[in-house]
């Protein structure tokens, strides 16, 4: 009897579901405004810089999403800040960053940047 394979999404506080789910959010859809350009004073490309946030505060308050600026930004609520820019994310990958703050926002520490290495050296 062949196995049953498990179609459930892995838990939102895991490394799998940062990695699945959210770190494709932010590549696709922040990180070309919010890392080293830091627009409005913001960076989305670690933890430490979403709490600490820009202009407007914390992006994110771990554990509460309804607080969480990042939210109000892609949920479109506020008409003087609706992110990303140009076009709204998914209901699907809104969800998905609401259940990630909510779980505890987990940014695995993830190892030195992969690079092309040449053999014999």
């Amino acid at each position: 009897q062949a196995p049953v394979l498990q179609a459930q999404s892995p838990n939102a506080s895991s490394p799998e579901f940062f990695e699945n789910k959210i770190r494709p959010i932010l590549a696709n859809s922040c990180y070309g405004c919010h890392t080293n350009s830091a627009l409005s004073g913001l960076r989305l490309d670690s933890l430490d810089f979403m709490k600490k946030g820009g202009k407007r505060g914390p992006a994110i308050v771990v554990g509460e999403p309804e607080n969480s600026l990042l939210i109000k930004a892609v949920k479109h609520v506020d008409p003087n800040l609706k992110m990303p820019s140009g076009n709204k994310l998914k209901d699907s990958e809104i969800a998905d960053l609401e259940s990630w703050i909510k779980a505890g926002a987990a940014w695995p520490k993830s190892a030195a940047p992969v690079v092309a290495s040449t053999p014999g050296k």
